[in-house]
């Protein structure tokens, strides 16, 4: 009984701090600041997330297709999207070349803010609500929000050199 016990005290979710729960990213200038210097996202191995900056001429568009828990980070200027790739899990890198997000496993292929560009996937990547308060940005990793169906496109990025994959 104890045994079963300790079992699923280790497998419950955390509803605060680590994956499952509710993982500080920082401030929002320094995530802007590193991500216009690097010219990648900012990945948050606690929420296994990047954030990137969601352009503020696309949110009109963005309010008709978006969930609204995942909005608020929008309009703050933001979007988190989670690493696992929705075809079969693999964890999706960024290309640096491209400045898109490209799947090893199968090629399948995202814009800057996650919208499906090419490949097997079935949607766009999954999206987790950010909050920014004040400076300081926190991501729900508690509610993962399925990414945008096939072919829907908010900010017109293509890709901006060679793939990766």
């Amino acid at each position: 009984g104890g045994f079963s016990v300790a079992i699923i005290a280790f497998l419950w979710p955390s509803l605060t701090g680590g994956f499952g729960g509710k993982v500080r990213a920082g401030s929002k200038r320094e995530i802007l600041a590193e991500v216009a210097e690097k010219k990648q996202p900012f990945y948050v191995p606690e929420a296994r997330a990047y954030v990137n900056p969601y352009p503020e001429g696309a949110l009109p568009r963005a309010k008709q297709v978006y969930s609204d828990s995942v909005l608020p980070g929008l309009e703050a200027g933001l979007i988190a999207l989670f690493q696992k790739c929705v075809h079969l899990g693999c964890r999706v890198p960024w290309c640096q070349t491209s400045q898109w997000f490209e799947c090893p496993c199968h090629g399948s292929k995202y814009n800057r803010v996650g919208e499906k560009k090419g490949g097997p996937a079935p949607r766009g990547l999954d999206q987790f609500p950010l909050v920014v308060d004040g400076d300081l940005v926190t991501i729900d990793t508690g509610t993962v929000v399925q990414g945008l169906a096939i072919g829907v496109e908010t900010n017109g990025q293509e890709a901006e050199g060679p793939s990766c994959v």
